[in-house]
């Protein structure tokens, strides 16, 4: 997955995008279209996550966190704690981009990130959880080996 380029502003357009589904076609709808998503475009993200482990997360979120402006150690970490990789988002960049901008932030726009933390890991064997403080752009998400 080529990571070159960011435009915050696509956060707006999802936001959008998913509030938009799930007041036309309900939340069912809107969770199969992150699925769709996450089997499509985080395709060889999964790929690397079957073959190297833990560690192509790790590398995909400090890359996505850093292209989104985001500093570790302030705004996240990733950690490693039971075997688990543990990522603690303090400001979530997405979140704040919209905020900032102005735009209304989907209900499940934080719910969105665990349907497609799920659709990238449990394929592959992986498990996955989602601990948000809705719209305060916090979050605690924990990726382990299944079993």
């Amino acid at each position: 997955m080529a990571y070159e380029h960011v435009h915050k502003d696509f956060h707006g357009a999802l936001s959008f995008a998913l509030q938009f589904l799930s007041d036309r076609y309900g939340r069912g709808e809107m969770e199969g279209y992150l699925r769709q998503v996450a089997r499509e475009i985080y395709g060889p993200l999964r790929k690397r996550l079957r073959q190297e482990g833990l560690k192509a997360l790790e590398e995909h979120w400090r890359k996505v966190f850093t292209l989104e402006g985001a500093e570790e150690g302030r705004d996240f970490t990733l950690s490693y704690e039971e075997g688990a990789l543990v990522l603690r988002v303090r400001r979530c960049p997405a979140v704040h981009h919209i905020k900032e901008r102005g735009y209304k932030l989907a209900e499940d726009f934080c719910e969105s990130t665990r349907v497609v933390n799920e659709g990238i890991c449990r394929p592959v064997g992986y498990d996955c959880s989602v601990d948000y403080e809705r719209g305060a752009g916090r979050c605690v998400q924990r990726f382990w080996r299944e079993g």
